[in-house]
């Protein structure tokens, strides 16, 4: 729990009064958490527009009432004495949960700002501009120490990247502070406003300016400069621009992201790009699932140029740093997967039993979840791509899958809202979306769960009007994943057949058209992997399910009889299983195989995607 939303319970919540009336002053009961907080409390909780209407709701609903209620006023509301006589009565704003910085310089921060504060240790009282400039030093890391020391222009144009762009949650009070701060250093970005759209505007005119020689105001060879360009070109912030070949050569490998040689020769260059971007993240990112979910974007961009590449020695440089990022991530397992389970999902879903969760919380009236079967972080870019095609505007994050990855258990984590029964498989999936719907009060009516396919299509049409709640799965991915016998360069000319020939684009317009809110995920992904050797009968032995990269036994004696039988397998453990943690499978020596159930980063980070 976020240590600002335990301070305000204590305010609201009462020991002797069964209701609450909170004047929300700073409009805090617009974050989900707090909602969720007072409700995990048993309180049902009204929002009031004006003062009249708190005192219709009392009457209405709360008075007579046996359950609790907290009724959220206006901010500047106050209970008649007959009214909180009934009612615990508390005004509660930014200033008494943060007693030391200044109310107006915080609010509109986002939640993970606020719950970043509200953990960081000061003492003294900071005036606004104080205030202001603590928020910039601590949530966003600019250094005002360094800052126009040297390379002004560069550092400050850095930090703008920084916290418009890089970071999430930027107040008012922060963007008015940045932009009087800037303005002597680039009056005409400032003299349009500074927003996120004329930021980049500006620096795709200033990159074109460098790349050309023709007098740009900043110099991208700035260390801390060129480092935040190269965020901006691998989320295609930014757009390369096209160079001579004898010019290309010039360019610092980390600006390299930035420019490319021809149309023939682009996919190489912005593939090198990547690599060196990559390269810089792979010594920076931390045990912090955001950051591996940043990261898998870049990954997945990078992976399909690996694809298309046809320069081994650019491909050989990708697919060793793949593996340093996979060994990167079973650290990031090791230390920090088990702990994610007990996160909410309220906000952003971090692994994938806490998507319905997610999906409740969301206001749309009418809620769609399709979740395909085995499709990988760098399939879902493919996907991507044809929606942007077609006109539709997606918000991509990412999930965890349950280790070991298989469809059993992975799958039945997300229809069931919570950790899967590892006595059970996932056939059952259909009923457990319906119960988890159900014992959130709503009607079986209105809920629905569908599989469909290449040769079982779906039209939108064939969902009744009545339905708000539904479920669909696609197993075609998977189907193609286990037939594609010739590695990832077959899976992509694979998906993007199915792509075009499954009608999933259209499926996914006519449900928006329908009003549905729809979140597209996967239960796992897939890697392609090398056999390491097939496993003898006495290494099955007591095993209760497998497949090429796990092992589930009956006790913890049989799983210690594996591990001590190939003390050189890179195995990870979790309960009674086993998983391959590389790129290595059971199977014959040295035989190519696509499959999952292990923990490299592509099968266990899942797409997850609102539309």
């Amino acid at each position: 729990m976020s240590n600002w939303i335990d301070k305000f319970k204590i305010l609201a919540i009462s020991t002797h009064k069964q209701h609450i009336i909170v004047a929300d002053r700073d409009n805090l009961f617009e974050y989900l958490e707090l909602r969720k907080a007072f409700e995990n409390e048993g309180y049902a909780i009204i929002v009031s527009k004006t003062d009249l209407d708190v005192r219709v709701q009392f009457e209405l609903q709360v008075r007579e009432s046996v359950n609790r209620f907290l009724i959220v006023a206006p901010a500047n509301y106050r209970p008649l004495p007959d009214l909180e006589m009934q009612v615990h009565f508390q005004s509660v704003g930014l200033a008494q949960l943060f007693l030391n910085l200044d109310a107006k310089a915080i609010k509109g921060l986002s939640f993970n700002a606020l719950s970043l504060l509200s953990n960081i240790k000061h003492y003294d009282k900071l005036s606004y501009d104080k205030s202001v400039k603590f928020l910039l030093e601590n949530l966003y890391s600019v250094d005002f120490d360094i800052l126009t020391k040297s390379k002004a222009k560069e550092r400050i144009l850095n930090a703008l990247i920084t916290v418009l762009l890089e970071k999430n949650g930027v107040n008012n009070a922060v963007v008015d502070f940045l932009t009087g701060f800037s303005k002597p250093y680039f009056p005409g970005l400032i003299s349009k406003g500074l927003t996120k759209t004329n930021l980049l505007k500006f620096i795709q005119e200033q990159w074109e300016l460098f790349v050309e020689s023709k007098s740009p105001l900043l110099d991208f060879n700035e260390a801390l400069l060129n480092r935040s360009l190269g965020y901006l070109f691998a989320f295609e912030y930014l757009k390369p621009v096209k160079v001579l070949p004898a010019n290309y050569e010039s360019f610092h490998k980390a600006l390299k992201i930035g420019v490319y040689v021809d149309e023939h020769g682009q996919n190489d260059n912005e593939l090198e790009g990547l690599i060196e971007y990559l390269k810089q993240q792979l010594e920076l990112i931390e045990d912090i699932a955001d950051q591996w979910f940043k990261t898998i974007q870049i990954l997945s961009n990078a992976k399909i140029r690996y694809l298309i590449s046809k320069n081994s020695d650019l491909k050989d440089r990708y697919s060793q740093l793949e593996n340093a990022f996979n060994n990167r991530f079973q650290r990031f397992i090791e230390n920090t997967y088990g702990s994610l389970f007990s996160l909410s999902g309220v906000r952003k879903p971090v692994v994938v039993s806490r998507i319905l969760e997610h999906i409740k919380a969301k206001p749309a009236k009418k809620k769609a979840l399709l979740v395909i079967d085995c499709m990988s972080y760098w399939q879902w870019t493919l996907l991507s791509n044809a929606l942007a095609n077609a006109g539709v505007e997606y918000s991509s994050n990412a999930s965890l899958a349950f280790i070991p990855t298989i469809t059993a258990w992975s799958r039945q984590a997300i229809f069931k809202g919570e950790k899967p029964d590892l006595n059970d498989d996932n056939s059952k999936e259909s009923k457990m979306f319906e119960s988890f719907w159900l014992r959130q009060g709503a009607p079986a009516y209105q809920i629905h769960y569908q599989k469909f396919s290449v040769n079982e299509p779906l039209s939108a049409k064939d969902i009744s009007d009545d339905v708000t709640l539904l479920g669909l799965v696609c197993n075609d991915l998977d189907n193609i994943m286990h037939g594609s016998i010739l590695g990832n360069d077959h899976l992509k000319v694979s998906t993007e057949q199915w792509i075009e020939k499954s009608g999933i684009v259209k499926l996914i317009l006519d449900f928006k058209v329908q009003g549905f809110e729809i979140y597209i995920t996967a239960d796992h992904g897939n890697v392609e992997a090398k056999g390491v050797k097939n496993l003898n009968l006495e290494e099955k032995v007591g095993s209760l399910s497998r497949s090429k990269r796990h092992l589930h036994f009956t006790s913890e004696r049989l799983l210690e009889n594996f591990k001590t039988l190939n003390p050189s397998l890179p195995v990870g453990t979790r309960g009674f299983s086993v998983y391959l943690k590389n790129d290595e499978a059971f199977t014959l020596k040295n035989k190519q195989v696509i499959t999952h159930g292990g923990s490299h980063f592509w099968e266990v980070i899942v797409p997850f995607i609102s539309i």
